[in-house]
């Protein structure tokens, strides 16, 4: 999945955050951006499941579904299993033997 520029930002901004946020919330992090553009990003965001939407009357507030390092593996396991799913299957492999290793460590 990819993402662009501003939808980027948004979900970096959000991770700053230690709680939900509503467009109001973000808005001071960006002057540069209407606040229906930034309403929209974050609905994309949120069709995209990058994000949990809360209902907060009369707005809705958002967070990110994964952590930013849970999200960059999964951006990165879609695009690697698009691309080569024997790629993927090697990746799998390292994993479980960093996992056995791991474990066999005193």
């Amino acid at each position: 999945m990819q993402l662009g520029p501003l939808e980027r930002r948004v979900l970096e901004a959000l991770w700053r955050r230690p709680t939900a946020a509503r467009v109001r919330d973000l808005q001071p992090a960006f002057p540069d951006i209407a606040y229906t553009t930034l309403m929209t990003t974050l609905d994309r965001l949120y069709r995209k499941g990058v994000l949990e939407r809360i209902v907060e009357r009369p707005a809705f507030s958002y967070r990110p579904r994964l952590s930013r390092a849970e999200t960059a593996w999964s951006f990165l396991l879609h695009d690697v299993g698009i691309a080569d799913e024997a790629t993927l299957s090697e990746l799998e492999r390292l994993v479980r033997a960093r996992r056995r290793a791991l474990k066999e460590r005193p």
